[in-house]
């Protein structure tokens, strides 16, 4: 199989869109990897071939090292492949994309390539500039100076590049933070100007960022798997492709990049103006993370646990189970989208619920529940517990499924608890299933601690434990009696019979 390549692309008579070689860059991305390889260099592809957009990607490395990845991707001319796998609206999707709108991958710890970055930082072709450099990404590093070749942390980076395009007297760039963390846009702006501080660079650059610069926070929503591990899997689509891709990412059909910003924004950001599904500008994004954490995030984190004590293994083979399945709408349908009505429409809450489903009972991926169920007390405080207050507020009564939820929370660190050891707790579900519940040290210790007492003792201690919660849950009238009387269900019949019981089968 030959490699991926213009010359292989010529040779098989490649006949779909590519962007042409000579297209200029205009976007600047820090970050290489699956996410924004299959997700946002996409939606850049997409604009060149609706819009004639006609613009390029230069991908920058943020860290050092990594050389591999950089040398092996421009050897096959920046193209690679993205393959979209899962579930829409109940059909089966398989589709594949060959991605042209990347020009190069730049490490800037080789004195060239931080060279042909800070070339690109004050070319006229520079519009754009997109970063996802993990959560810990955007964060203040003082160590970091002004002529460091390059600074050690992205926002430092960041801000040399800035201040090189304002002294050579260009246009501000819009930056698309992608990075999961609150106002991730905002965040960013304030460290950069911090640097600038620290590095007694002139009021009038500190201006500039303000007022020709556009910071955007950002929320994005898809499920990137990246490359296919079952060696047989990857030849058969090899060949399927007529060309090997080391390179080759997978994502799921789901998409969603809101993006925080004016009606102005929309007409510059080419994959918004070309109205490709997915993607969107709002005056205020909080109402989709919102979205997101309690009904998506809060869905695996409200039945996973559960899940694995009822002796299933995977996410897909829940979304086979009626019982299951019906616990996990019940609660999204009947609890979690009442308590965020108002703040978005109904319609769109029930119809992302909707989408939830098809993005778990995906075909290609093998999510573990097991993989799911790490640090889940922080996750259900997180997710779940301010659907579970809201909804009191609201009913004045408790909700039955997510009390329930908890209660299997509670039994899944618990459940024959054998010992505490370095890695978690050791445990054994009903089946002979040995398994380590790992989390935050304060949360594994306080189970080992009360490993001995009554299950009526276990639960008032855990709704009182104002460090784990936030707040003493014993406020929260009615709940103890519910989660007790569902974790004692779960003790004689199981996880299964908790669920069961929810939908009143």
């Amino acid at each position: 199989m030959q490699p991926l390549s213009d010359e292989t692309l010529a040779s098989m008579s490649y006949e779909e869109y590519l962007v042409p070689r000579n297209t200029p860059i205009k976007v600047l991305q820090f970050g290489e990897g699956n996410f924004l390889r299959a997700f946002v260099d996409r939606y850049f592809d997409l604009a060149n071939e609706r819009t004639g957009w006609n613009g390029r990607i230069a991908m920058i490395q943020p860290i050092d090292g990594a050389y591999e990845f950089a040398d092996g991707i421009n050897a096959q001319d920046d193209l690679y492949t993205v393959l979209m796998r899962g579930k829409e609206d109940g059909k089966v999707i398989d589709e594949a994309r060959l991605i042209s709108s990347c020009d190069c991958c730049l490490n800037p710890y080789r004195p060239d390539d931080y060279k042909r970055l800070m070339e690109l930082a004050v070319s006229d072709s520079l519009e754009i500039i997109v970063s996802n450099t993990t959560e810990a990404g955007i964060a203040y590093d003082s160590s970091c100076l002004p002529d460091d070749r390059p600074p050690k942390s992205f926002p430092a980076k960041l801000a040399q590049v800035l201040h090189a395009r304002w002294k050579a007297g260009k246009p501000g760039p819009i930056i698309l933070s992608c990075e999961l963390i609150d106002h991730n846009g905002a965040e960013l702006l304030h460290i950069v100007k911090q640097h600038c501080a620290d590095w007694r660079w002139e009021k009038s650059f500190a201006d500039w960022l303000d007022n020709e610069c556009t910071f955007c926070t950002t929320l994005v929503d898809t499920i990137v798997p990246g490359r296919i591990r079952d060696p047989e899997e990857a030849k058969r689509v090899a060949g399927r492709l007529g060309y090997d891709d080391p390179f080759l990412t997978v994502r799921e059909p789901f998409q969603m990049w809101g993006i925080q910003g004016d009606a102005s924004l929309a007409e510059r950001l080419p994959f918004v103006k070309a109205g490709l599904p997915g993607v969107f500008v709002t005056s205020d994004v909080t109402p989709y993370k919102k979205r997101k954490v309690r009904i998506l995030n809060g869905a695996h984190t409200g039945f996973v646990p559960g899940a694995w004590l009822a002796c299933f293994n995977i996410v897909r083979d829940c979304m086979h189970d009626e019982t299951v399945k019906g616990f996990m709408n019940c609660m999204l349908e009947s609890e979690v989208i009442p308590s965020l009505s108002g703040e978005l429409d109904k319609d769109d809450l029930e119809s992302f619920a909707r989408a939830v489903q098809s993005r778990f009972d995906n075909p290609f991926i093998d999510h573990q529940l097991l993989s799911i169920c790490l640090n889940s007390t922080s996750k259900w405080r997180a997710r779940d517990l301010p659907s579970l207050e809201d909804y009191v507020m609201k009913n004045h009564s408790v909700p039955i499924c997510l009390a329930t939820s908890l209660a299997m929370l509670i039994a899944f660190y618990t459940t024959n608890l054998e010992s505490r050891q370095e890695d978690g707790l050791h445990l054994c579900r009903a089946d002979g299933t040995a398994y380590v519940a790992k989390d935050d040290d304060k949360v594994l210790d306080f189970y080992a601690t009360h490993s001995k007492d009554s299950d009526a003792d276990l639960v008032d201690a855990i709704l009182g434990n104002v460090s784990m919660w936030g707040k003493d849950l014993h406020e929260i009238s009615g709940l103890r009696d519910v989660v007790a009387d569902r974790l004692a269900l779960i003790r004689q019949k199981g996880a299964y019979e908790a669920f069961k019981v929810c939908l009143n089968l």
